[in-house]
C-alpha cells in the first residue's frame, strides 16, 4: 500500500509539473507572437491581417549588344507597347505604371565592351501578372 501511495504522489507531481510547463509555454508563445510588444502601440487602426498582401517582385537582367542610349530608348518603347502609363525616363533609367504594377528598366553602360547591361524589375500585388509583365519585358529586350 505504501508503494502505491508513493508512486501515486510521483504521478500526480509529474502531472502538475506538466500542466505548469504547458501553461508557461503557452504564455511565452503568445507573448512572442504578439503583433505589438508591451510598450508599443498600433498607429494605423484600420490595419487587418486579412487585407495585408505581400508585394511581389520579379526581376531579370541581360547583356545587350547595343548602346545604353539605344537600350533606354527601347525601354520606353517596350513599356509604351505593353500599355504602361506615366512612363518616365531619367538618363538610362526608365519606369512606368500599369494597373497597380510598376516596372523599371535600368541600362548600364559597359563602355569597354561597347554594349550595355540591363536590369529589369516589376512589382505589384498579383504574382501571376507581375511574372507575366516581367517575362514580356524580358522577351522584348
Amino acid at each position: 500500500m505504501k508503494l502505491f501511495i508513493y508512486n501515486s504522489k510521483k504521478i500526480i507531481s509529474a502531472i502538475i509539473v506538466g500542466v505548469i510547463i504547458a501553461i508557461i509555454s503557452t504564455l511565452i508563445i503568445d507573448f512572442i507572437y504578439e503583433d505589438t510588444g508591451p510598450d508599443e502601440t498600433v498607429i494605423f487602426t484600420n490595419y487587418t491581417k486579412e487585407k495585408q498582401s505581400v508585394p511581389q517582385l520579379w526581376s531579370h537582367h541581360r547583356w545587350l549588344n547595343i548602346s545604353v542610349d539605344e537600350c533606354s530608348s527601347n525601354a520606353v518603347l517596350i513599356l509604351g507597347t505593353l500599355g504602361f502609363q506615366s512612363i518616365v525616363k531619367n538618363k538610362h533609367y526608365v519606369y512606368g505604371n500599369l494597373n497597380g504594377n510598376r516596372a523599371t528598366i535600368k541600362c548600364v553602360d559597359m563602355a569597354k565592351a561597347k554594349a550595355s547591361f540591363v536590369y529589369t524589375a516589376v512589382a505589384g500585388a498579383d504574382v501571376k501578372l507581375v511574372e507575366k509583365l516581367r517575362n514580356e519585358i524580358a522577351w522584348k529586350l
